[in-house]
């Protein structure tokens, strides 16, 4: 594929700048989450909007603020949002807890599942109704 030529890539720029500034601005206000959590699709979007090495279609820029809007309500980009489903999995990651300070007393052999049921609760903010039964039955196991 042929680059693009200096000046189709600045109108592009100026046709992203003059139409998507909002979406720009909030890729780059969120550009460290972005990355941590790998969301190529922003990656790729941002770039494309920024560099003007291609035209920034109208499917580009619909699925582009579909994923903004499911980010805002994600709370590994938003604060807010955060703050709540902090004290919403409090609660689960006191049990957790519990159950791992159990096992690890009584050398269970569910420790490593217990450990990853807790890093996936942290990240997804979120427990499985799987995960919850499994800990649920661990828990009995080491209170028979």
């Amino acid at each position: 594929m042929k680059p693009a030529s200096i000046e189709t890539r600045t109108k592009n720029i100026d046709i992203a700048k003059k139409h998507f500034m909002k979406e720009i601005q909030w890729i780059k206000d969120n550009e460290e989450a972005i990355i941590m959590y790998k969301h190529k699709f922003l990656q790729e979007m941002y770039v494309i909007l920024t560099s003007g090495n291609r035209r920034f279609t109208e499917k580009m820029a619909l699925a582009t603020r579909k994923s903004i809007k499911q980010c805002m309500k994600n709370p590994n980009y938003n604060i807010l949002v955060k703050t709540e489903a902090d004290e919403k999995i409090r609660p689960i990651l006191e049990k957790i807890n519990i159950v791992l300070i159990q096992a690890e007393s009584k050398k269970h052999n569910g420790i490593r599942f217990i450990n990853s049921v807790k890093d996936y609760v942290l990240k997804n903010y979120r427990i499985t109704n799987k995960q919850m039964e499994s800990l649920n039955k661990i828990y009995k196991e080491l209170n028979d």
